[in-house]
């Protein structure tokens, strides 16, 4: 009977724990969020202006980035085309790849934003407040026929990510650039360049990816890029990186005091001549995947908890059968 009732609690105890599995993802990360258009009135030039390409400079700290995205719009029709463009501050987006997994985008640590069009730093029309809690928005003139050129500057905390997988997660720094949002714009965008640097002394044996493409790594500068081409029809797979352990005690907004500096940096990162450097195809681990016992744990007691019972009473029915056949061989 004791048996019986310890079994019966594993089943209790092992339901509790199923109904408690986190969705799976990589939750409050840092990272871009995308130009989109905000405004009824703007929807004329829906699909009329097309986003040709985007060069996207990362670098990577303990506990936060520093980007930089250009991005260069052709306007398709004949009309000068004036939309307000808003950049989200987090959204969660589903995983391209891994359908059941979810990608949470914190991007609140956008502090000292940045905006240039044409090189020529462009005035925030909106920022994020009680009536518009989610946006900066920028007013932009797109000529006809011409290509227009948006610089976008920023720092963003990367420390507070949790990466859930079942009932295992980890902590760590994590930074998600949102490629799939390109095809809200008129496709395609021909061509992508995406650079990212470590800093901080991080090493490549510490991160993890998950890539829309083959990824190449030049040890010497400390740089992983990719490049696309003729994408931006559907949404396409986003890039994320987890890398290093959460830091305790980190002061994101100390960090922002710098902003100038970090932009600084990335400025003289972008104006590299990558085409010089010597970048090699590297294979890294799937940024969704943790580590610890957690899920084969609970799976153990999970199928303990179904199949222990029958297995308990097979066995006493057998122990019970041998030893009536013994007692009842013993009497003849």
């Amino acid at each position: 009977m004791k048996k019986t009732f310890y079994f019966f609690c594993i089943i209790i105890f092992t339901a509790f724990l199923i109904s408690n599995s986190a969705q799976p993802g990589v939750w409050n990360a840092g990272g871009s969020g995308s130009f989109t258009l905000l405004y009824p009135e703007d929807t004329v030039a829906y699909k009329k202006i097309q986003m040709k390409s985007e060069n996207i400079y990362m670098q990577l700290y303990k506990g936060f980035a520093g980007v930089k995205g250009d991005y260069y719009f052709k306007n398709t029709s004949t009309d000068t085309l004036k939309i307000k463009v808003g950049y989200p501050i987090n959204n969660v987006f589903e995983n391209i790849n891994f359908h059941h997994q979810v990608n949470e985008v914190r991007v609140d640590g956008l502090y000292k934003i940045k905006g240039l069009i044409n090189d020529d730093e462009a005035k925030l029309f909106q920022k994020p407040n009680s009536e518009n809690d989610n946006w900066y928005v920028w007013e932009i003139v797109f000529p006809p026929k011409e290509i227009t050129k948006f610089t976008v500057y920023f720092l963003v905390n990367t420390n507070n990510a949790k990466i859930t997988e079942g009932y295992n997660s980890d902590e760590k720094n994590a930074f998600i650039y949102l490629i799939e949002t390109g095809s809200i714009w008129k496709s395609p965008i021909e061509n992508g360049n995406f650079y990212t640097q470590f800093k901080d002394n991080i090493s490549i044996d510490n991160v993890k990816t998950s890539a829309p493409t083959s990824l190449y790594f030049n040890k010497k500068n400390t740089i992983l890029k990719f490049s696309l081409s003729d994408y931006g029809k559907k949404p396409d797979p986003n890039f994320v990186v987890t890398y290093g352990k959460t830091l305790s005690n980190f002061n994101f907004k100390e960090i922002t005091k710098n902003s100038e500096h970090y932009f600084k940096e990335i400025d003289d990162f972008s104006q590299q001549n990558f085409e010089s450097y010597r970048f090699s195809e590297i294979t890294l681990p799937n940024a969704y995947k943790v580590g610890g016992l957690g899920n084969a744990s609970v799976g153990f007691l999970f199928y303990l908890g179904i199949y222990g019972i029958p297995i308990l009473i097979g066995l006493i029915i057998i122990i019970f059968v041998t030893t009536l056949y013994k007692r009842l061989k013993k009497s003849k």
